[in-house]
């Protein structure tokens, strides 16, 4: 390790991470997320209203504000987890999981608003989790496809029984989608463990704010990274 790459690896993080907030809130004006839409008005330039509007330039502000302070948060965030990701899985890696890192990132905070895991986010985390395994060594591309095929089915069949039983299902087409990714990175045996270090996550969240349902990619995302230095640190 070199106190230059290290560096650099903090400060790219940092930076990546400023950006989720902002991006994040682009997702519910952009509504159905298919990623040509999303390309298309992702970096548009916010219109602050007219200073002689008082109570919507006052509101513009108080979000501004919010936005910068979620900002700061996320870029601290993201430098720490990848400065772990380069000191504990390590530097030949730091591409790889720097992407997996990122891309849950900006799905916990687009979950978080809107409830929504969009293919923008879940597809290109599959994708990569499939070149991780290919071409790192790290877990072998069978396992990889098979952790996959087992997180579509086992979230299939979950929706399935749910319907049958309550007639309702918790998980949503991005979950599977999501559980899906993280199988392609994980594997099946690690992907159980993350299922299971989800739900424990979203139980004290639910208990804490004492509500019986909310977004569950941001559970699902904290374990997946927990579960990924668990799985691949050296």
């Amino acid at each position: 390790m070199t106190y230059t790459s290290f560096l650099y690896v903090i400060i790219c993080g940092f930076l990546s991470g400023l950006f989720i907030p902002a991006v994040a809130s682009r997702f519910g004006k952009i509504l159905p997320a298919d990623p040509g839409l999303v390309l298309a008005h992702l970096w548009h330039k916010p219109i602050s209203p007219k200073t002689h509007d008082g109570v919507r330039y006052a509101l513009w502000q108080y979000k501004w504000k919010k936005l910068k302070i979620f900002s700061l948060c996320w870029g601290i965030i993201m430098a720490s987890l990848f400065a772990c990701a380069y000191t504990y899985i390590g530097s030949a890696y730091i591409g790889w999981t720097a992407g997996f890192i990122l891309i849950i990132g900006f799905l916990i905070a687009v979950d978080q608003q809107y409830f929504l895991l969009p293919d923008f986010f879940t597809i290109p985390l599959l994708f990569l989790g499939f070149g991780f395994a290919t071409f790192t060594g790290m877990l072998s591309p069978s396992a990889s496809f098979f952790g996959a095929l087992f997180g579509y089915f086992l979230c299939t069949l979950s929706v399935w029984v749910m319907n049958l039983i309550f007639k309702r299902a918790e998980f949503g087409a991005g979950d599977v989608k999501m559980v899906t990714a993280l199988g392609a990175w994980l594997g099946y045996e690690s992907l159980n463990i993350t299922l299971i270090l989800s739900f424990v996550f979203f139980a004290a969240y639910a208990f804490i704010v004492r509500k019986k349902s909310g977004a569950f990619g941001p559970a699902l995302g904290m374990a997946a990274i927990i579960m990924l230095f668990i799985a691949y640190a050296k």
